[in-house]
């Protein structure tokens, strides 16, 4: 009599074919990521960092402000009252703690070139190494012109990523900041205490988050809390109402159960001794193993499920007299794997469950009496034998699913890991914070992009989810928390614009094709706090990029200026194109010049500008589709959606 699954029997079970395995769909995670950037025209890679907790809040069909904050009912007018009195110069960044620090930043770097004489010169130069020392040898060194230099440290080169590098870019950072904020003690508190009177306006507002113009104002003078070290409490207040992971990834239970569920079949021989009978014949394990989305906030959860039957033709021998048998019965067994920080685990709870019988199709034996003998023998010992066999079985699977189970999510583990990314060390962008939840409905994959004093999401994306498919989900707040740091402050000059636009050809996946360059040398020079803004709303893409000078052959804009242009998402068999709505806009910041010279600034940025802000933003239109990874492939977009500070895409 025979019931068993061998050594090798459950493996089917977890044997999830490369095309299939739990490792390659959690591998498929980068590929959300990836999908949800290309929108920002940055990658990102996956983080296991500790995040924030988001709930669940999506349904099939919910009313459109469900996730978006209530008023705050803090009482802002004091917080900022008790921060204005507890203003003090003496915490303002120490300008010869600041020095000290570069210097000896400057000293290892240079020693640490030393060592190679044939590139000492070549990086030097690339750094700006004599204006850097020209400026801070200065009696007053101007951290304008500092803020240039140590954006030349941000580029996507191999090296920049090195200790030496960022920490001569860190320290030159903090130097700047010093020198802005501590050369002139007493005015930088009355200009704090101003700004604060403002911030206590601003914050008092009704929903003060939800108002793109009031956010970037409010972000700003959070920054320059934070570099001058002044009320942290309040700075750390205002960003737990910017606290949402600007980055979301839905996959639908149904999707979920379409890629992970998996058939089973799978033939063992068998080789069994049940009761002083040894058994020898083959084994079927057919069924399918399904997952379960679970309710979990914490982390994402699912239930992997195994039901099947099983079935044996068997020949045993006991002594003289060989049996034909045959086995069979159903099985079942389950066992759940969580998304934690530090990658999938398994709860071990394995769950098994077999209920299997056997059936004596024939007796063999010389005599007759021994035939008649053994058979009454056997039907005796059958419910015992069967018993036998069906504990033999449950153990077996118990410990071979779980086995199998954990090898599995061993090595989808290393795939899944936090990559090492040098392209986010050499930028200075930290690794974003990741967090899941799953509910019956969606497992969600959450990200995080905000370092500092940056500001995320206010609110979960409030557009309504589809229940099928995979929603892609990004904020505003991701491409400003991307390009502040790489541009903010930056002079970009046309003779440097092939070679840095082709420093992340790597990253977007494709070589950028750039116009020939213009007849007349020009610079750019943007602005020190978000230099590069995408506004999301009321179905419309809005980019605006400011700057503070442009300079062109001899034409000068030595004017803060803003250019934007608004676009409006267009999908055609599943191509997406960006159709830019009424002309490119050119706007003042302060004083409103009139008259011819205003006019001849609008056209000279207008020129250099609607290359950029064409009526059709893309070239070519995007097919998401044709850059899905071969196990997502034959997913479709069906919709794109802009609203409320998010843009939403889904497919199914």
């Amino acid at each position: 009599m025979n019931n068993r699954i061998n050594q090798e029997s459950a493996k089917l079970i977890f044997r999830l074919r490369p095309d299939s395995s739990l490792a390659y769909r959690c591998k498929s995670m980068g590929f959300f990521v990836a999908f949800t950037l290309s929108f920002g025209m940055c990658h990102l890679g996956s983080s296991l960092a500790q995040a924030p907790t988001e709930q669940p809040q999506v349904s099939v069909a919910y009313n459109s402000t469900s996730s978006v904050s209530a008023p705050s009912t803090r009482d802002w007018a004091l917080e900022v009252a008790n921060a204005q009195m507890n203003l003090n110069s003496d915490r303002l960044p120490d300008i010869g703690v600041a020095r000290q620090s570069l210097d000896q930043a400057m000293i290892e770097l240079e020693s640490f070139l030393a060592t190679s004489p044939q590139h000492q010169a070549n990086w030097l130069a690339f750094l700006n190494w004599n204006e850097l020392r020209e400026q801070i040898s200065s009696p007053t060194p101007d951290p304008k012109k500092l803020v240039p230099i140590e954006k030349n440290f941000r580029q996507n080169y191999s090296g920049l990523e090195m200790s030496k590098f960022t920490n001569v870019r860190d320290a030159l950072k903090r130097y700047a900041h010093a020198l802005r904020f501590s050369s002139d003690r007493p005015q930088t508190i009355a200009i704090l205490k101003d700004r604060l009177a403002k911030l206590s306006e601003q914050l008092q507002m009704p929903q003060f988050s939800q108002d793109f113009a009031n956010t970037r104002d409010i972000g700003q003078m959070i920054a320059n809390l934070s570099q001058s070290n002044q009320s942290s409490d309040l700075a750390n207040a205002v960003r737990s109402n910017y606290a949402r992971a600007n980055v979301r990834v839905l996959l639908s239970s149904e999707f979920v159960t379409q890629k992970f569920s998996r058939p089973v079949y799978e033939p063992n021989p068998v080789n069994e001794v049940i009761l002083g009978t040894q058994l020898f014949g083959q084994s079927v394990m057919q069924g399918f193993v399904t997952p379960q989305l679970l309710d979990s906030s914490s982390h994402a959860a699912l239930r992997l499920h195994l039901s099947g039957n099983f079935s044996s033709q068997n020949i045993g021998y006991n002594r003289s007299v060989k049996l034909h048998t045959r086995g069979y019965g159903a099985v079942a067994a389950c066992e759940t794997i969580a998304l934690t920080d530090n990658g999938l685990v398994t709860l071990n709870d394995t769950g098994v469950d077999a209920d299997l019988s056997s059936q004596i199709d024939s007796i063999e034996a010389k005599l007759r009496i021994v035939r008649k003998i053994a058979a009454k023998q056997a039907a005796k010992q059958k419910p015992e034998a069967d018993a036998i066999a069906e504990g033999r079985l449950e153990t077996r699977l118990r410990d071979q699913f779980h086995s199998q189970l954990s090898k599995q999510i061993s090595q989808a583990n290393e795939k899944i890991k936090t990559p090492d990314l040098p392209v986010l060390k050499r930028l200075g962008l930290q690794q974003p914070a990741r967090t899941t939840w799953s509910s019956p409905q969606y497992l969600a994959l959450l990200w995080k992009l905000q370092d500092g004093p940056q500001l995320a999401a206010p609110f979960s994306c409030p557009l309504v989810v589809d229940p099928s498919g995979i929603t892609v989900q990004l904020h505003e707040s991701v491409i400003t928390n991307i390009t502040d740091p790489i541009l903010a402050g930056r002079i970009l000059r046309n003779t440097e614009m092939e070679s840095f636009a082709g420093q992340f050809s790597d990253v977007l996946g494709s070589k950028p094709v750039l116009k020939p360059q213009d007849d007349q040398p020009w610079a750019l020079t943007f602005e020190n706090y978000h230099p590069i803004e995408v506004q999301l709303d009321d179905s419309l893409v809005t980019f605006r990029i400011r700057t503070t000078k442009l300079d062109r052959g001899d034409q000068v804009v030595d004017q803060s200026a803003s250019i934007e242009a608004s676009y409006r998402v267009t999908l055609t068999d599943g191509a997406i194109q960006l159709e830019r709505q009424g002309d490119v806009k050119i706007d003042f910041t302060g004083k409103q010049q009139r008259g011819y010279r205003a006019a001849s600034l609008r056209n000279l940025l207008k020129k250099q500008f609607l290359d950029v802000f064409k009526e059709q933003l893309l070239d070519t239109p995007l097919r998401v589709t044709d850059r899905l990874p071969g196990e997502l492939q034959g997913l479709q977009l069906a919709s794109v959606q802009v609203d409320d500070g998010w843009i939403q895409a889904h497919l199914r």
